[in-house]
């Protein structure tokens, strides 16, 4: 491109203030599964993540781009200035960076998230999601295009990527669509029962309160005890969904005559996806293997291999024993926090950190309860509510969970067992799905 970076940016300033959408080109339709097998974890993040890049190319067509070079800073700090700066219809704050070497556009992305990390210190309670960022760069730098992925998909920004072109004098912006490969680690073994975590509390009955099924005739958990239950299970989801866990939250009650032996019947169960699950990375004489690709494991060899001898050794185990242990801790405050009492009383419950496969195939905890709603956080409710917009739009390519469809897919968030068979399909290997 003949522009300078400067030139370019004043040439979008003067030129394109309320029209950049013009400029792009290279818009696609979603990929799309044509089978009537389970689609891959990959293809339902990769179909969501160019979704959500679509919406954000249909917003930047009421962009107005209102100053160029904006003077950022707090008091005390020095200023930085961002390229352009705009509001759309949908999202309201727009941030665009732009750079047209290779060597910059690293230093670009990483002033991007941190150019909206700034708007949401200056306006609380807007989250980062909540603004359109735009990085206009070669995008040819393997460590930038890996971070957009993650950006977009794992941790919901509103994110798109344009490849500035000169062709004989016509500008253009193309669209930037990451290819299958960068959700390949994104793998199915994600959900497999050997890559969760898992933390239960159980609690007794509360007369009156949290009553079980003994006086109902038809041996049913009394309304009012489900919607406590329930509660409960959502406010722990919420928290585990700010700090960014991606688990699934749900209650459940012994069946009456059963859970009289037990003294306490009521269970909060939290499964949560394990990053650092040995299943799928371990070490062996300093050689890193596991269910997982090969592409990922050599760059965590890599990582690895220039750890301090003394850390080496039990880095994995570390990391693994950090993660539960804050998971336990959130599950836990937040638990505690739902019966905080007048009169300054606790109430007695036990914690546990059962193994996920065993704790599920119990036959006491998987058959002899009552389940009630599940709630879902982070990557788990994105892949269940694409699966779900999935088998609706498709319904003639889907084999499983067809004739059980409710009429509106509203029916299908919250119960217990579509919930929980679609994602243990969805966990099984590909050659098993």
């Amino acid at each position: 491109m003949q522009f300078t970076e400067n030139e370019f940016r004043d040439y979008l300033f003067n030129n394109h203030k309320e029209n950049i959408s013009d400029l792009i080109v290279g818009r696609r339709n979603p990929v799309t599964w044509k089978s009537n097998e389970f689609p891959p974890l990959r293809f339902l993040l990769q179909k969501l993540a160019e979704q959500r890049i679509n919406e954000l190319l249909d917003d930047l067509e009421s962009l107005v781009i209102t100053a160029r070079e904006l003077p950022l800073g707090k008091l005390g700090d020095s200023t930085t200035r961002l390229d352009l700066f705009g509001s759309s219809e949908r999202n309201g704050i727009t941030i665009i960076e732009l750079k047209k070497s290779k060597q910059t556009e690293r230093q670009a992305f990483t002033e991007l998230l941190a150019y909206a990390n700034h708007f949401c210190s200056i306006f609380p309670g807007l989250k980062e999601s909540s603004i359109t960022s735009i990085l206009i760069a070669p995008m040819e730098t393997r460590t930038v295009r890996d971070a957009f992925v993650q950006e977009l998909v794992a941790n919901n920004k509103s994110l798109v990527a344009l490849i500035p072109k000169d062709d004989n004098g016509k500008i253009t912006l193309s669209v930037y669509y990451p290819d299958e490969s960068y959700y390949q680690w994104f793998e199915n073994n994600l959900l497999d029962d050997r890559s969760m975590l898992t933390v239960v509390i159980a609690f007794p009955i509360i007369e009156g309160w949290i009553d079980n099924d003994t006086q109902s005739e038809n041996k049913t958990i009394p309304d009012y005890s489900k919607a406590a239950l329930n509660t409960i299970s959502n406010a722990i989801s919420h928290r585990l969904e700010s700090e960014g866990f991606h688990a699934l939250v749900y209650a459940s009650q012994k069946w009456g005559e059963i859970g009289q032996l037990f003294p306490y019947p009521n269970t909060i169960c939290v499964a949560a996806i394990n990053p650092f699950s040995s299943f799928r990375t371990a070490t062996y004489e300093d050689t890193v293997y596991g269910e997982s690709a090969q592409g990922r494991l050599s760059e965590i060899q890599s990582i690895y291999n220039q750890i301090s001898d003394d850390e080496r050794k039990f880095w994995f185990e570390s990391m693994e024993l950090s993660f539960h242990n804050r998971l336990t801790i959130s599950v836990k405050e937040e638990f505690q926090l739902c019966f905080k009492n007048k009169n300054g009383s606790s109430l007695h419950s036990e914690i546990s950190r059962p193994d996920w496969y065993e704790f599920k195939t119990n036959i006491i905890d998987s058959v002899c309860t009552h389940k009630l709603d599940i709630y879902l956080t982070g990557l788990l409710r994105l892949i269940y509510v694409t699966y779900i917009s999935h088998i609706y739009d498709s319904k003639e390519n889907c084999i499983f969970y067809h004739d059980d469809l409710p009429k509106y897919s509203y029916d299908t968030l919250r119960k217990f067992l579509p919930v929980w068979e679609i994602l243990r399909v969805l966990g099984l290997g590909e050659e098993q799905a």
